[in-house]
């Protein structure tokens, strides 16, 4: 039986773990585009520490379980209602996480503010057309393939 919505699931994996692999690289101690996340990444790093490996790495996993589950779920039938509610919650937390951040990042850098010129232009640059855009991809990707997918859902396969 074809699966609607796998192609966007297997989009939102990708974009997720794209996130994820950036968390779990810090986690290890890397620093390569950390000042695209703020400077505040980049003191917490230098202090590093086992409660900042710990929270990184649970990030880590979050991520990892939000980009996973939901095409691992849909691949093979029936798919939890569960999964699928958690999902949306994803969406709209990716969506409009992703979006504020994005768009913000945006105006500060078309406009000038202080955040440009307080030394945190690599995090305007970094959340402007990297992170947040992704989380953005990965939201919406992550919501088509729900919405595709909900015909076959609710034709009797779900759980």
């Amino acid at each position: 039986m074809t699966r609607p919505g796998i192609p966007f699931f297997v989009g939102a994996a990708v974009a997720g773990l794209a996130h994820a692999a950036a968390s779990l690289y810090w986690t290890l101690g890397g620093t390569w585009l950390l000042d695209t996340v703020g400077a505040f990444a980049v003191r917490m790093q230098e202090e590093g520490g086992l409660a900042i490996r710990a929270m990184l790495a649970g990030i880590t996993v979050m991520k990892i379980a939000g980009a996973l589950v939901p095409l691992v779920d849909h691949l093979r039938p029936p798919a939890h209602r569960w999964v699928r509610v958690v999902s949306w919650l994803g969406v709209a937390v990716l969506v409009a996480w992703g979006g504020m951040g994005m768009l913000g990042s945006w105006y500060s850098l078309a406009t000038g503010t202080a955040l440009v010129t307080s030394g945190e232009q690599a995090a305007l640059v970094g959340h402007a057309f990297l992170w947040d855009p992704l989380f953005v991809v990965w939201g919406v990707l992550l919501g088509v393939g729900l919405l595709r997918s909900r015909g076959w859902w609710r034709a009797g396969v779900a759980s």
